[in-house]
């Protein structure tokens, strides 16, 4: 949503939209129900079509954006789908993903109901025949945001080999940099846009910040926390450079014994 609404003050010559106005969910239900196997390929294009491509058809600009999570697991599939594609891969520290997810399942009504009681909301490891499906039923949430997020950021990072213009940024270079200019003047380079001047005020303005109680940060997480985190996105982590803090380190290699 923050990146939509800056693009939308910064290229007033692109239609710009979050999550296609919300009329994508559906692509994102269809397209984890056919990644399982239940539905083919048709399914996903089918919501595709009535959701997104009129706007597409009937773009007044000569650029269409679209910040939306929704896609990432049909774009590796259908790329083709947008002509000149770019792609821009927004990663963030999984330790502050999954905190950041459990916040908002809670604490946000629609998005309890959709992380909880909705089919295919999000990808299932035992049906994408990742794990047993003993194991996946008796994850606790906190893993199961844990492997989702592995999961997710593994998907779209095919498309960094597969020749579609690609680029990959860090949450963190943007919202906990006193200094996100020089990463904000890389990402409008990679889209061909003009670098605005004095822009570092937008990534302090907070955006849906979650209400009520709040899941602690990582370093006030149990051992087995971290373990259990890293166990799904320990590997991740150290490609996209997470988890290299002593503290994280000296975590990981306590033993577990005695804790619960």
């Amino acid at each position: 949503m923050f990146f939509a609404n800056l693009f939308k003050e910064l290229v007033p010559q692109a239609d710009v939209y979050h999550e296609a106005g919300e009329r994508s969910r559906l692509i994102n239900i269809l397209t984890h129900a056919h990644l399982s196997g239940f539905l083919p390929i048709e399914a996903p294009l089918w919501a595709w079509k009535r959701a997104i491509a009129p706007d597409l058809i009937n773009c007044t600009n000569d650029i269409y954006i679209d910040s939306n999570n929704h896609l990432y697991a049909l774009l590796p599939l259908k790329p083709d789908l947008y002509p000149n594609l770019h792609i821009v891969h927004l990663i963030r520290d999984p330790r502050e993903y999954v905190r950041s997810h459990i916040n908002w399942a809670r604490h946000r009504f629609k998005s309890f109901v959709a992380n909880f009681f909705t089919p295919f909301w999000q990808p299932n490891a035992w049906l994408l025949k990742e794990m047993s499906w003993k194991k996946w039923f008796f994850l606790s949430q906190f893993q199961r945001f844990s492997w989702i997020w592995y999961y997710k950021n593994q998907h779209i990072s095919q498309l960094s080999d597969s020749g579609i213009s690609y680029l990959r940024i860090y949450f963190e270079d943007f919202f906990d940099n006193p200094d996100p200019q020089n990463h904000l003047e890389r990402l409008l380079n990679f889209l061909d846009f003009k670098t605005p001047v004095d822009i570092e005020d937008h990534f302090r303005r907070p955006m849906n910040p979650a209400k009520g109680k709040s899941f602690p940060k990582w370093q006030r997480w149990s051992t087995i926390q971290c373990q259990q985190l890293n166990s799904y996105c320990g590997e991740s982590m150290k490609k996209y450079g997470y988890g290299n803090e002593e503290d994280w380190i000296n975590k990981l290699q306590t033993s577990s014994k005695g804790v619960f």
